[in-house]
C-alpha cells in the first residue's frame, strides 16, 4: 500500500495545498454533539464562534446528550447571549441520534459536525467551501492535528495525525476517503438527508457516512491547510478502547458495505481501497504473527542446544561459525517492513512538510512512530479482530 501511496503522491505532488477562495458564501450550520463534555466545550464553541465568516450566515448548533456535569450550563451561558442555538435530549441517544436529530432544524446549505473536543481555526471554513464548489464532492474533511503533545504518547499520535493528513489528500485524488472524521468534517445537507442521516448504533458512524456517500455516487475530498485541532489519549488504556472502537468499526463497516468490494460503479475506493485494505489487515496481523514463531522457535532450537553444550555460549559460537550467524540473521531479517519504513519515512517527512510542521520540533515521536508505534497498531488490529470473532459486546467506551 506504501508503494501505491507514493506513486499518486509523485503523480499529485503539485495538487496538495488549497487555498482557493470561495465565490459564494452559503448558509453553514454547525453541529457540536455533546456529552459529559465540560472540560473542552467552551473553548469548542468559541473556536467556532471565532470563524472568519459572516456571522449572518453561521448557525450554530449544541445538541446536549443528556450531559451528567456541566456541559449543559456551559452550553446555556452562550445560548443566553444569543449566540448559538441549543438542543437536549431527555436521554443519553448516542452521537448518531444527536447528528440526525439537528440535521432536521439546521438551517444551512451546509453542515459542519464539530466534536466537542475539537477546535476549527478561523480560515478553515472558507477554504472547505471552496472545495465543495465542484458539484461532484458531496463532503470535505479538514486536515486535523493533536491539540496537546505533553507525552510520548501524544507526540506518536501527533506524528499519525500529521500523516494521515497527507494521506486523505492521496486518497482524495484517488476518489478514495473512506472516513469523514467528526472534526469539522462539512456536508451538503441534501446529502446527508439523501443516504438516510447517520446510523444509529454505529461504531463508526463516520466511516459509514463516507462510505454512503460514495454509494449515492458523490466524491469526497480533503484539504491540507484547513486546520482543525482535537485532542487524544494521553494514556495507553485510553489509546487502546479508543483504538478497539475504531477497528471493531471498520470491520464491520467493511462487511456492511461489502457491495463495494471489486465494483467497477465505485471506483478505486471498492475496486482496490476497500478489498485491498481489508486483506492486508488480515495479512499484515498473520505475517507478524509468523515472524513471532518464526523468532521463537529459533530461540526454542537455541535454548535446546544450550542445553546440550552444559550452557556454554562458547560452544554454542565456535559451532556457528560468523558467517552462519549473518546468514541466520539475514534470512530472518524481514525486507518488507524495512522497506515499508524506508517509502514511511519519506512519506511522514512530506506529511510534515505539507501541514507546516517541521521534524526537528517533533525527533521523539517522528522516530519511535516509525519504528514501534505500527506494532502497537497491529496488535490493536488482532485484538479488535479477536473481539469481533469472540463475539464481545460493542461498547462505545
Amino acid at each position: 500500500m506504501a508503494v501505491v501511496w507514493l506513486l499518486v503522491l509523485l503523480e499529485n505532488r503539485k495538487k496538495m495545498k488549497t487555498t482557493n477562495v470561495p465565490k459564494i458564501l452559503p448558509l453553514v450550520s454547525i453541529i457540536i454533539p455533546a456529552y459529559n463534555e465540560e472540560d473542552t466545550i467552551k473553548e469548542s464553541i468559541e473556536s467556532a464562534l471565532n470563524i472568519d465568516y459572516p456571522k449572518n450566515l453561521l448557525d450554530i448548533i449544541l445538541i446536549n446528550d443528556c450531559s451528567t456535569d456541566n456541559t449543559k450550563k456551559i452550553g446555556e451561558s452562550f445560548l443566553e447571549r444569543g449566540l448559538i442555538r441549543m438542543v437536549n435530549n431527555n436521554k443519553n441517544m448516542g452521537k448518531a441520534y444527536s447528528l440526525n436529530r439537528t440535521i432536521d432544524m439546521a438551517k444551512g446549505d451546509l453542515i459542519a459536525c464539530l466534536d466537542a473536543d475539537s477546535l476549527v481555526s478561523p480560515d478553515a471554513l472558507k477554504k472547505m467551501i471552496s472545495v465543495l464548489e465542484n458539484p461532484k464532492i458531496g463532503a470535505v474533511t479538514p486536515a486535523f492535528k493533536v491539540r496537546k503533545t505533553n507525552n510520548i504518547l501524544e507526540k506518536l499520535q501527533f506524528a499519525e495525525y500529521s500523516l494521515n493528513v497527507f494521506l486523505r489528500k492521496i486518497m482524495g485524488a484517488m476518489d478514495s476517503i473512506h472516513v469523514t472524521p467528526g472534526v469539522f468534517s462539512l456536508y451538503r445537507k441534501s446529502i446527508l438527508k439523501e443516504v438516510g442521516g447517520f446510523e444509529v448504533g454505529n461504531l463508526t458512524e463516520d466511516m459509514d457516512m463516507a462510505l454512503k456517500i460514495h454509494t449515492a455516487g458523490y466524491s469526497i475530498d480533503s484539504t491540507t491547510d484547513a486546520i482543525c485541532y482535537t485532542y487524544c489519549p494521553s494514556k495507553l488504556k485510553p489509546l487502546f478502547k479508543q483504538r478497539i472502537r475504531w477497528y471493531r468499526g471498520t470491520i464491520k463497516n467493511s462487511i456492511k458495505h461489502k457491495h463495494m468490494f471489486f465494483n467497477r460503479k465505485y471506483g478505486n475506493i471498492g475496486l482496490f481501497f476497500m478489498p485491498f485494505n481489508f486483506i492486508s489487515i488480515i495479512a499484515v496481523i498473520i505475517l507478524l504473527a509468523s515472524w513471532g514463531i518464526c523468532y521463537l522457535l529459533n530461540f526454542s532450537k537455541l535454548i535446546w542446544q544450550l542445553s546440550l553444550v552444559n550452557w556454554s555460549f562458547d560452544a554454542i559460537f565456535q559451532y556457528f561459525a560468523l558467517e552462519k550467524l549473518l546468514f541466520m540473521f539475514i534470512y530472518n531479517l524481514p525486507v518488507l517492513p524495512i522497506m515499508g519504513l524506508i517509502i514511511g519515512s519519506y512519506t511522514l517527512y512530506k506529511s510534515f512538510n505539507i501541514t507546516g510542521e517541521k521534524i526537528s520540533d517533533h525527533k521523539p515521536g517522528y522516530f519511535i512512530y516509525l519504528l514501534v508505534f505500527p506494532l502497537f497498531l497491529t496488535l490493536f488490529w488482532s485484538a479488535a479482530l479477536i473481539y469481533e470473532i469472540a463475539g464481545v459486546k460493542n461498547r462505545w467506551y
